[in-house]
């Protein structure tokens, strides 16, 4: 399926993702993601970020911070509507290239204080009624997955795996900050 010259893809698959520990009570929510955002979702706006493979999760998680608690969780993902931003004819067709998915976000947003491109090709997508992104990993050799619309009519059906409910049902568990 194309959407305005971007290829889309349908994904039926496990992913991974680390929670934080203040967050691992709620796995679907996409909370800390929108509190200050990230690099494809400006403030505001919920997202879910997952890898491919578990160690890209545990890289993507670490980031520049190194090593800090976290859950690694597994999710089974189904969408139908997910613009592949691995395919150089998708970045075209939006006007990007690979070097402005990997570009420093935090310094633009935070230090230089304007949008970061990655943020209005977030909103470009959305407007398209896209329900995530798959792009290459910025801190691995692998891929990510970013959902925006998930759990929803239209949207990616997203199930966080707990078979033994080992996940905490509530952030007291783990104290607030």
């Amino acid at each position: 399926m194309n959407v305005k010259g971007v290829r889309t893809i349908s994904i039926a698959r496990r992913f991974w993702r680390m929670l934080a520990p203040k967050w691992a009570h709620d796995p679907l929510s996409g909370a800390g993601a929108a509190r200050r955002g990230g690099r494809f979702d400006p403030p505001g706006m919920p997202s879910l970020y997952m890898s491919e493979e578990f160690s890209i999760a545990v890289a993507e998680y670490e980031q520049d911070l190194g090593i800090r608690p976290g859950t690694l969780c597994a999710y089974d993902v189904k969408s139908e509507r997910i613009a592949d931003l691995t395919d150089t004819g998708a970045l075209k067709a939006l006007g990007v290239d690979a070097a402005t998915l990997r570009a420093p976000w935090k310094h633009v947003a935070f230090v230089e204080k304007r949008s970061p491109l990655t943020w209005s090709l977030c909103e470009q997508l959305l407007a398209e009624n896209i329900n995530g992104i798959r792009v290459r990993s910025v801190q691995a050799a692998g891929f990510n997955l970013v959902l925006w619309r998930w759990n929803v009519e239209g949207g990616a059906s997203v199930a966080a795996l707990d078979p033994l409910g080992e996940l905490p049902t509530d952030q007291s568990s783990w104290g607030r900050r």
